[in-house]
C-alpha cells in the first residue's frame, strides 16, 4: 500500500469546467441578439454610412479666375436649423457681371444700324420776305457769304458792268440791310461760291468777261491769285468724291475749263466736253452722277437760260439732293421723299423771272433757304421751314 498523498495535490484526467456566465433574462419582444459595446456601434455606423466630404473652398482670386459663380456655403456636419435652410435657398445668386458687355455691344450695334439707315426727310414749307437791294445799279449776280465772319449769312451783289461788289449784312431772320462795299478785281459776269472745304466761309470764284478767273475772300484784305482763261460766262460747283470742283464754260465754246482747290488756290485739271441737257430734270439726273474721270465723260449742262436760276441742294435734309428751278411764275421745288429723289413737288409764287436763284442756311435753322434776286434790285427771301 503506498503512502497517502497531501491534501490539496491531487491531479485528475479531467479538463477544468469554465464557470457558467450569468446573463439576465431579456423581456418579452426583446431582441434575442447579443448587446453592442458602443465602440462596435460607432464603427458600424461609419461602415454603413459614409462620411460626407466637404470640398475645400478655393481662394477668391481662382474662383474669379474659373468664373465659378459664388453660392451658399457648401453643407457641414453641424445642424442647421429649418429656418436657416430656408434663408439660405432664398438669397438669390449673384449673376456673373456680363451686363456692361451685353449693354455696349447692343448700343454699337443700334449705332451700325442708324447709320446705314438712310435719313429719313423732313416735311418743309417756304416762307417769303423780300428785300430791296436796289442801289442805283442793276445786278446781274449775287453771292451769299458770311464777309463779316458772323456765322450769320450775308449778300455780296454784283454788277457786270463795274468792278464793285455790294454788300448786305445778315441780321439772322432772312432779312438784310445794306452794308461796305468791295472793290473786285475786274467786272464779274459769273460767280461761284467755293464751298465749305475751301477752309473760309466766303471765299468766292469770280469770272470775267475778258476771260479772267480768280478767287476773291471779302474779309481777307489780301490781292487774289490770278489766272487767265478764254471767254467763260458761267461758272459751275460739283462736289464730286475727290473734293469740289469748278467748271467755267464759254458760251461760245465747247468745253469747259475743270479748277479744283490746290493749298489755297486754284489748280487747272484741263478741258473737257460739255453737253446740253433738253430740262432740268435730265441735268439733275446727269450732274448728280457725274464724274471728272480719265474718260473726259462730257460735263452736263442745263436747258439754256437757265445756268442761274436752276439749282440742285439738300432742302429737307435727308442727304438726298433736291431741284430748284423757276417757272412759269413759280419756283418750283421738286423733294426727295421715302428715300426717293425728285418725288414730291411744291411750288411758291415767285411773279418775275428771277436773274439769279441761291441757296444758303439765311436764319441759321439747319436748312437751307431759297434766295432769288429778281431785276428791280429786290431780294426774295424764301426761309425752309421744318414741319
Amino acid at each position: 500500500m503506498g503512502e497517502p498523498e497531501p491534501e490539496g495535490s491531487v491531479e485528475t484526467d479531467q479538463t477544468e469546467t469554465p464557470s457558467p456566465v450569468m446573463t439576465e433574462e431579456a423581456p418579452e419582444g426583446a431582441s434575442s441578439e447579443p448587446p453592442i459595446e458602443a465602440g462596435e456601434r460607432e464603427a458600424e455606423q461609419a461602415v454603413l454610412e459614409p462620411p460626407v466630404s466637404v470640398a475645400p473652398e478655393p481662394p477668391p482670386e481662382e474662383r474669379a479666375t474659373q468664373g465659378v459663380e459664388q453660392g451658399p456655403e457648401p453643407a457641414t456636419t453641424e445642424s442647421t436649423s429649418p429656418t436657416e435652410l430656408e434663408e439660405l435657398v432664398s438669397e438669390p445668386e449673384e449673376e456673373p457681371a456680363t451686363e456692361p458687355v451685353v449693354a455696349a455691344t447692343e448700343e454699337a450695334t443700334l449705332a451700325a444700324e442708324a447709320a446705314s439707315s438712310p435719313a429719313a426727310a423732313r416735311e418743309i414749307t417756304l416762307e417769303q420776305c423780300s428785300n430791296d437791294l436796289l442801289k442805283f445799279v442793276r445786278f446781274s449776280d449775287f453771292l451769299p457769304c458770311d464777309y463779316n465772319a458772323d456765322d450769320i449769312i450775308d449778300i455780296l451783289a454784283l454788277n457786270s458792268r463795274v468792278s464793285t461788289g455790294y454788300g448786305y449784312r445778315g441780321i439772322g431772320n432772312g432779312m438784310f440791310t445794306e452794308g461796305p462795299s468791295f472793290d473786285l478785281p475786274f467786272r464779274p459776269a459769273a460767280a461761284v461760291h467755293l464751298g465749305p472745304s475751301c477752309g473760309s466761309p466766303n471765299g468766292l470764284l469770280l469770272v470775267s468777261t475778258e476771260g479772267t478767273v480768280s478767287i476773291f475772300y471779302p474779309v481777307i484784305d489780301e490781292d487774289p491769285s490770278m489766272l487767265t482763261k478764254t471767254s467763260p460766262l458761267f461758272v459751275f460747283r460739283v462736289d464730286t468724291a475727290e473734293g469740289p470742283l469748278y467748271l467755267v464754260y464759254g458760251e461760245d465754246e465747247g468745253v469747259a475749263h475743270v479748277y479744283g482747290l490746290q493749298n489755297g488756290g486754284l489748280a487747272d485739271k484741263g478741258v473737257i466736253p460739255v453737253s446740253r441737257t433738253s430740262s432740268n430734270i435730265d441735268w439733275y439726273n446727269e450732274i448728280t452722277s457725274w464724274e471728272l474721270s480719265e474718260q473726259r465723260i462730257p460735263f452736263p449742262l442745263p436747258p439754256e437760260g437757265m445756268e442761274k436760276i436752276t439749282r440742285i441742294g439738300d432742302l429737307n435734309v435727308d442727304a438726298i439732293p433736291d431741284l430748284i428751278t423757276y417757272a412759269s411764275g413759280n419756283l418750283s421745288l421738286l423733294l426727295s421723299h421715302d428715300g426717293e429723289a425728285l418725288a414730291k413737288k411744291q411750288t411758291v409764287p415767285c411773279h418775275t423771272k428771277p436773274t439769279a436763284i441761291r441757296l444758303a442756311d439765311v436764319d441759321g435753322n439747319g436748312f437751307a433757304d431759297v434766295l432769288a434776286l429778281l431785276p428791280s434790285g429786290v431780294l426774295e427771301v424764301y426761309l425752309t421751314v421744318p414741319q
